[in-house]
């Protein structure tokens, strides 16, 4: 990896394995990854805060990370991500934020998701949202197998914006579709049918398939960006509007996530469908358990992550009030920017009746 500003660098950083650390000594932040199993060794990087060329450092493993570290990095507002071995999110590390308005934004979350008209409202924001997303990845392919499925997304989408059905009775059905056309996206050697579905049972944790793994990992690490614009506005990232029956999980960055996960789609496809054999995945880069379970091998997460950075961090046009516009009241924003956005205009929409 090159440093920050140089074309081939990624802001992300993967910790896994055995004995992974973060601690602070002689003032440096000291990144040490796990003990490799063949070599018996293990890499250390070691920074001051202002040149530390990563936002975020996914840890996978086992091992400590001292507090001093930890405080530091969360001052300086880098996200610390943890995951169990099969990507799912264990813990995100955020700043506290220092706000005389943090409580009073909070106080209006709590009424406004109180309010069922306004948590309608923002459910079929967020629903529009996503099979938007959706259908322009799906067209973006240009793969005439999921024409059928953009056509029946369109019309989810129409339901949608008639408010001829409530969102939640949309999301099971229009995510079956999404899913199914995704799978014709991707070659079958890798034996991915859908992602909740696969030859075992298996949950949504612990993948059977190398794509479903990716995706894990993937929305994982969205999650993580999600929850640090969250805590970031002072928000509770516990009361969410769309998942707020679901436990287990942070509702509200889940709900936030919903119009953004086809960034994550979007990673896996160019990595499962890389013409660069270096680049894709390969036979070699994970295997099962005895219960067929997939673990990965971890150059292939480096690599997906890092595709993921490159995805995160690429620009379209966007209406933004902020910053320079072109002729056409446009501006050019990246991705995470616009997650960013998304994230502050919910807090605009629960403000509007104070």
């Amino acid at each position: 990896m090159t440093l920050k500003g140089k074309n081939n660098h990624y802001n992300v950083k993967l910790l896994r394995g055995y004995g992974v650390s973060i601690s602070l000594k002689n003032n440096k932040i000291n990144l040490k990854n796990g003990t490799d199993v063949l070599s018996g060794k293990s890499e250390t990087e070691s920074w001051y805060i202002t040149q530390l060329p990563y936002e975020k450092i996914v840890i996978s493993g086992k091992g400590y990370i001292s507090t001093d570290a930890l405080k530091l990095l969360n001052q300086n507002n880098r996200n610390v991500i943890l995951t169990d071995t099969f990507g799912k999110p264990i813990s995100f590390m955020n700043g506290m934020m220092e706000s005389l308005t943090a409580t009073k934004y909070r106080m209006a979350q709590y009424d406004a998701f109180r309010d069922p008209e306004k948590c309608l409202y923002l459910q079929n924001q967020i629903v529009k949202a996503k099979l938007e997303s959706q259908i322009k990845f799906l067209k973006s392919t240009e793969n005439e197998l999921v024409t059928n499925g953009i056509v029946q997304l369109e019309e989810y989408l129409k339901q949608i914006e008639n408010h001829s059905v409530s969102p939640i009775k949309i999301e099971a059905p229009s995510s079956h579709v999404y899913f199914r056309n995704f799978a014709k996206l991707i070659p079958e050697k890798y034996g991915f049918n859908s992602r909740s579905n696969s030859v075992v049972r298996i949950t949504k944790r612990n993948a059977t398939d190398v794509i479903n793994a990716l995706l894990n990992y993937g929305y994982a690490v969205l999650a993580g960006e999600i929850s640090k614009f969250v805590n970031g506005f002072g928000l509770d990232a516990y009361c969410g509007f769309y998942h707020k029956q679901h436990t287990g999980f942070q509702p509200l960055v889940y709900d936030m996530m919903e119009p953004f996960r086809w960034l994550v789609d979007s990673a896996v496809f160019q990595i499962a469908t890389n013409k660069d054999h270096g680049q894709r995945i390969r036979l070699k880069d994970y295997v099962h358990t005895r219960d067929g379970i997939v673990v990965l091998d971890s150059s292939l997460i480096r690599r997906f992550l890092e595709k993921l950075e490159r995805v995160f961090q690429t620009e379209r046009e966007y209406k933004f009030k902020h910053g320079r516009k072109m002729k056409n009241g446009m501006s050019m924003c990246q991705e995470i920017t616009i997650v960013k956005i998304f994230c502050g205009l919910l807090l605009d929409d629960i403000r509007k009746d104070d």
